[in-house]
């Protein structure tokens, strides 16, 4: 865990240690990055950050050089610090920065987020105009905190807050909201006289120094303050509102200049707790009524007006209109509340529209789970907590707004009750079950005072049907999930249900392609899609175009598919729709359109992984194969190793034994096996694909390609040359990426005028194709071809191939460029970088689970720290590659033409010391060896 500190002098820990990050470039660097939320900072904004005046000549390789000593300063979390191709970004963890954590905080629990500054915030940086901003809304944050607890402490009757009110007003003696808290403190106290001459002197400090008069607040106040105590209209909702700080100051923003605002969201996700609390909290204001009409109860339209009128105390005889609502309100100032509209909504739109014309003075707050639609209506939607990922910290953990609710209401029954580290994974599956749905964890977190953690989560499959015990709650619709999500779908247009069932199989939501595809019936589904998310039944995310179901309804949608007889047919859609994905998502993979098709494939996984087990379950073979090999060539470059287990697994399927596309399968499983390093599987599964469909067959270039490789690895690059040459001539829309690997390969036996060509040839294929991934492959190859004669004229290939793949999602290209650019930068003398790198591209390779590039770039670092004096960590992961069976060969011919390094063994230790090393590696294990040269990287600045 990281955990940066801003609010006082700029600090650093790691993993709860604390680390001195000297130098004021770098602390600039480490203060802005953190600052950026995880978005990417330009390179130009950080030079001009890090040097004001004159930043030097070669300002882009000293910017480097920063960024790879704090990387060093990050340890094991170095990865976090990623170059992208605007700049570079900083990953933080929410609760890793001191100054989001308060800005989340500061809504719910303002004495717990003041007390997290250290001293003033950013001082040391006010020189830089991007920090100077920043430390300005930082103090700004922290005096509305002050605020916010003295108003705090007024509300709740505490006698001693006017000595602190006093000092915060001469804190900020041009303040008006803290001015106008002393003054109520003081009529708090009895002294009225003395609140009246405070806020007249206030009226002559402003107007003297600033030339500016105060709000009409101050003198509503001093009008309330000379007639007497203020009054307190609706009382604040017990327990903390925990997690809702953005949207509580949303709403009051917007009523603060509009007539109606409508908090919307799936049912149980807080509506109530919020409108409740802004009630509460405008109406101890005392500036004006706030009156509060609950409509859960009311099950009739004709009901609505009545209801609204007794609520109000309003003067009517006989039936109520909204007219006659609208007339008693008149004159009246006044905060209507509006709570549980959605199955009165067309009479709560008749209502507000009505009194909004007749009642200038009235505001409302509408609570519903679909939009009201009146003119001029701003919605604020609320949305489940965020689920926490990293149950690594505790303290981080606890920390967290789902988290919070669930201990808040556990400890409603069990006082002492709070996460402990064998319960956090349970409380977290818990929580991302329920969605981070507020009324949900409320269920959820009422079991523990009868059952452990662990238990509660062994029995989520009841979740839609636990009870919240409210034995005295008036609205059944809160009383289980279940009656939650039914009593929004009973209010649904047939239409709509049939569509909101026809998503239910998808658990990675959908694409408006998919919708269009499946939506049954003549409706237009655009616009049943508008009616489901106004109903709080369906997400949006209108950046990508995705719309998802919550977890907990789309379980209460497969209960009805599944009582209604419906479940099966809606699968096979499901399926086939899964099936349709994986052939258009392969087809775009090796074509222009990469980068799109790479963002909507990961995007798809969930969906398609879930049609894959399910076509299994069914024994539907043909869907399996489809879905695997579409996305074979996909998976090539690409670290989504399930797809490499489909391949695996299809082929060794005995079901399958006589399918007509076995051949296929067989050769996507070839590569599969060849990408995790294991190569005699590889070359057995090549062998079994030659045998199935004959050497010249189309479907042959999977075996030619995957023959390449084995034999590349081996060190045999003339075979390797010739089988990616037949791979290319076999497969014509990659034909640029074998043709630039057979490049390789001769580059690496030292024909370089045979490389030349075919990677012309290479070239040329990829113009026509135009496919990035294959695009950045050959521009590696081209830096391959220079580095053993100019390491320097290399680089820029690397850097650029490495960006390429970047962008397209071709993980494996970016990797072995990295590998290229490490060994590059170390023969032109960077060696810290070299260092650097190498450490970073262990942990890619150890992820994705490339273990031949794993294992040659470990053979690389090794030879760095070799040449660097560390001969012992050096020897073991040599002796430690040795062992692994999917590790390249290495000699010295191989490594005179290529970017893979070879050290001999006996050149760093004693042939009687190898017996030794080799105990140690066993004793240290693969992973041991590798966690152990990552330390010494990090340690060569």
């Amino acid at each position: 865990m990281l955990a940066v500190d801003l609010l006082g002098p700029l600090a650093l820990r790691v993993d709860g240690a604390p680390v001195a990050v000297p130098g004021r470039q770098r602390r600039v660097l480490l203060a802005l990055l953190a600052l950026a939320g995880g978005r990417p900072v330009g390179v130009g904004r950080l030079i001009d950050a890090l040097w004001e005046d004159a930043p030097p000549e070669n300002a882009e390789q000293a910017l480097y050089n920063h960024v790879s000593r704090l990387r060093g300063h990050l340890r094991p979390h170095g990865d976090r610090l990623e170059r992208v191709a605007a700049g570079y970004r900083l990953r933080l963890e929410p609760g890793e920065l001191d100054v989001d954590f308060v800005r989340g905080l500061a809504g719910s629990d303002p004495a717990g987020a003041l007390a997290q500054w250290r001293g003033a915030a950013l001082e040391e940086f006010r020189s830089v105009p991007d920090l100077e901003i920043e430390s300005v809304a930082l103090d700004e944050l922290r005096l509305r905190l002050v605020d916010d607890v003295l108003e705090q402490r007024l509300v709740a009757g505490d006698g001693s807050v006017t000595a602190d009110a006093r000092a915060a007003a001469a804190a900020a003696p041009l303040r008006e909201r803290t001015a106008q808290l002393l003054v109520r403190a003081l009529a708090a106290d009895g002294r009225a006289a003395e609140a009246l001459a405070e806020a007249a002197t206030y009226r002559r400090r402003l107007a003297d120094e600033t030339g500016l008069d105060p709000s009409p607040e101050l003198a509503v106040l001093e009008q309330q303050v000379a007639a007497g105590p203020l009054r307190h209209r609706v009382a604040r909702p017990t327990g903390p509102l925990v997690g809702r700080t953005l949207e509580r100051e949303d709403v009051l923003r917007l009523l603060a200049d509009n007539a109606t605002v409508t908090v919307t969201g799936p049912g149980g996700v807080g509506k109530t707790r919020l409108a409740l609390e802004i009630a509460a909290e405008l109406s101890a204001s005392g500036e004006e009524d706030v009156a509060v009409v609950a409509l859960a109860a009311v099950d009739r339209a004709d009901r609505l007006c009545q209801a609204i009128a007794s609520t109000l105390g309003l003067r009517t005889s006989g039936h109520v209109a909204a007219a006659d609502v609208a007339a008693a309100l008149a004159h009246r100032r006044l905060l209507l509340v509006l709570d549980n509209c959605e199955h009165l909504a067309d009479g709560c739109r008749d209502v507000v529209a009505t009194v909004r014309q007749a009642a200038p003075g009235v505001r409302v707050l509408a609570t519903s789970r679909v939009t009201l639609h009146v003119p001029g209506e701003y919605v604020v939607r609320l949305q489940p907590f965020s689920v926490p990922r990293d149950v690594g910290d505790l303290a981080s953990l606890r920390r967290q707004p789902a988290v919070r609710a669930f201990v808040e209401h556990a400890r409603r029954r069990l006082p002492d009750f709070d996460v402990q580290e064998a319960d956090a994974a349970d409380v977290v599956e818990v929580l991302r079950r329920l969605d981070g749905l507020p009324l949900g964890i409320e269920l959820a977190a009422r079991q523990v005072s009868v059952m452990p953690v662990r238990e509660v989560r062994r029995r989520l499959d009841r979740a839609l049907d636990l009870a919240t015990g409210r034995a005295g709650a008036d609205d059944a619709r809160q009383r289980t999930l279940r009656a939650t999500i039914d009593s929004s779908y009973q209010l649904l247009a047939p239409a709509e249900r049939a569509l909101l069932l026809a998503l239910a199989p998808f658990p990675g939501g959908v694409d408006l392609a998919t919708v269009e595809s499946i939506a049954p019936g003549p409706d237009d589904p655009v616009d049943l899609l508008h009616r489901l998310v106004d109903a709080s039944l369906l997400s949006a995310d209108p950046v990508w175009g995705r719309y998802r179901l919550l977890y907990t309804v789309r379980g209460f949608l497969l209960d009805e598919l599944a009582g209604t007889g419906g479940l099966d047919a809606a699968q096979e859609v499901f399926v086939a729709r899964c099936v349709a994905l994986a052939e258009e998502l392969g087809d775009a993979a090796i074509g222009p359109d990469e980068v799109a098709a790479d963002r909507r494939l990961r995007t798809e996984l969930d969906n398609l992984r879930a049609a894959w087990d399910l076509a299994a379950a069914r024994g539907d073979h043909d869907a399996r194969i489809q879905m695997t090999t579409a996305l074979g060539d996909a998976m090539t470059w690409r670290d989504l190793r399930e797809l490499w287990a489909w391949a695996r697994e299809l082929a060794g399927d005995p079901a399958i034994a006589a399918h007509p596309r076995l051949a296929e399968v067989l050769g996507t499983a070839a590569e599969a096996a060849r990408l995790v390093g294991d190569l005699d599987e590889a070359a057995r599964l090549a062998d079994a694909t030659m045998a199935a469909v004959g050497p010249d067959a189309g479907a042959a270039y999977l075996a030619w390609s995957v023959r390449g490789s084995v034999a590349h690895f081996r060190g045999d690059f003339t075979a390797a040359r010739d089988h990616w040459v037949r791979a290319g001539e076999s497969r014509g829309r990659t034909a640029g990426a074998w043709l630039a690997s057979a490049a390789l390969a001769s580059s690496y036996g030292g024909d370089g005028a045979t490389a030349r060509t075919l990677l012309d040839r290479a070239h040329a294929a990829d113009e026509r194709t135009r496919c990035p991934s294959q695009i950045a492959f050959a521009t590696y190859v081209e830096g391959e071809l220079r580095v053993t004669r100019e390491p320097e004229e290399s680089i820029p290939f690397y850097v650029e191939a490495i960006a390429t793949a970047r962008g397209c999602g071709a993980r494996f290209v970016e990797g072995v460029a990295g590998v290229a650019l490490a060994s590059a930068r170390e023969r032109a003398g960077d060696v810290s970088g070299a260092a650097a790198q190498y450490a970073e591209l262990l942990t890619s390779w150890q992820r994705s689970g490339h273990s031949t590039q794993l294992w040659t770039t470990a053979r690389n670092a090794a030879g760095l720290l070799a040449r660097a004096g560390r001969r012992h960590t050096a020897a073991l992961a040599l002796v430690c590659a040795d062992l692994q069976p999917g590790a390249a060969a290495v000699s010295p011919a191989i490594a005179r033409h290529s970017g893979r390094q070879f050290v001999p063994l006996t050149d760093l230790v004693a042939a009687e010391e190898v017996a030794g090393l080799r105990a140690e590696v066993a004793r240290l294990s693969p992973a041991g060896v590798l966690d152990l040269l990552r330390q010494e990287l990090a340690g060569i600045g």
